[in-house]
């Protein structure tokens, strides 16, 4: 389990630097096991968790707690020497997560990139320090840098001079494209940084963590719900169907443990009021058949659907989201914080509070 997050270096808070870090444990657990696993967050350091992820064979049910002894206060330390550390131990992996390469491969590639740029490559030396920051404190980079700004200051005087005999006007198209040249790549310095982070144009993504929940949530309920209506219809079709849309409607409301993921079923079914399913809002008798009848497409196909629907992006999108390793959370009635790790393929009949909602619909029990 991997806590990322922001954390500022020691110093005054007038100068303290942000950089992301990583907090992770590995912890092994029998079917039905409880521990409890404290990770230590370092008392020199100011960590806000932004991001949880957990990689497990089954799914797993996480309560989430900050804790600390009162009083706590944090040892002298060196914030020079906590940064340094970040910045060779720590960074990096954030760096090669970010571009979606291995931290063997990232430095392979930044290793190749630094040759060329010092052979004068400037697209390779911007994509370098677009890639590692770290790389605008080296010879290389305050060796453009000067060379730019010299660049400037000595064109720029020049091309300012007014013509004459003495200055072809040649000469003063020459200054002119050094100078923008130079202007050009003191401005791009400063851009690469933020390239990366520009939404303008992008469609903001749903919670990795909340899309999973989602989808998986659908594709309990609409397992469940096929399992149930082929079990139910033999003689008596449209009875079955109204039992099984009863289930859907009972769903909705079913009390239920505050850490049970049967939290994310209850929003599901919830959500089947709200959109539109084919043709019609919400699942009803007339498009009933074309989504759980026994020629229906696959509840994984339908949980892909409805989940990109509710976010308004593309199944495809909500395919990336649902593979993360990120933990699906939810707040408890009294604001205690649950999460669930791995991939929780739950079926509907494993909630007893499912279980009672089937039991009270079937007609013929």
């Amino acid at each position: 389990m991997t806590d990322g997050g922001s954390r500022k270096v020691p110093g005054t808070e007038k100068s303290s630097i942000q950089m992301p870090g990583n907090l992770s444990a590995d912890l092994t657990l029998a079917p039905g096991e409880i521990k409890t696993l404290a990770i230590q967050i370092p008392p020199d350091y100011d960590f806000v968790v932004d991001l949880v992820t957990c990689r497990s064979d089954g799914p797993v049910l996480l309560k989430l707690g900050v804790s600390g002894p009162p009083g706590m206060s944090a040892p002298p330390a060196s914030p020079s020497d906590a940064l340094r550390h970040a910045l060779q131990n720590e960074y990096p992996g954030h760096l090669a997560a970010l571009v979606g390469e291995s931290l063997d491969d990232w430095t392979s590639k930044n290793e190749i990139l630094t040759e060329r740029a010092t052979g004068g490559d400037d697209d390779a030396f911007f994509e370098l320090i677009g890639r590692d920051p770290r790389a605008i404190g080296s010879e290389l980079a305050v060796g453009r840098l000067v060379s730019w700004r010299t660049e400037l200051e000595r064109y720029s005087s020049y091309y300012n001079l007014r013509e004459s005999r003495l200055i072809p006007p040649t000469r003063l198209d020459w200054a002119r494209a050094r100078m923008e040249a130079a202007k050009k790549n003191l401005r791009r310095f400063g851009e690469v940084h933020i390239v990366a982070h520009d939404q303008r144009g992008k469609k903001p993504l749903p919670p990795a963590g909340v899309a999973k929940g989602l989808y998986y949530a659908f594709l309990c309920l609409f397992t469940g719900l096929k399992q149930e209506f082929t079990a139910r219809i033999v003689g008596r079709a449209e009875t079955a169907r109204d039992e099984v849309l009863g289930i859907v409607r009972g769903l909705q409301t079913v009390p239920h443990s505050p850490d049970s993921f049967l939290v994310y079923v209850a929003w599901a079914a919830r959500l089947l009021d709200e959109l539109n399913i084919g043709d019609q809002k919400a699942l009803t008798g007339e498009n009933f058949l074309n989504w759980v009848g026994p020629y229906s497409q696959n509840p994984s196909e339908t949980a892909l659907e409805l989940t990109a629907l509710v976010f308004n992006v593309s199944p495809r999108t909500v395919e990336r989201l649902k593979e993360t390793d990120q933990i699906i959370p939810w707040a408890g009635p009294g604001g205690e914080l649950y999460a669930i790790g791995g991939r929780p393929n739950y079926e509907l009949c494993q909630f007893p509070e499912a279980q009672q909602v089937m039991r009270s619909t079937d007609r013929l029990k």
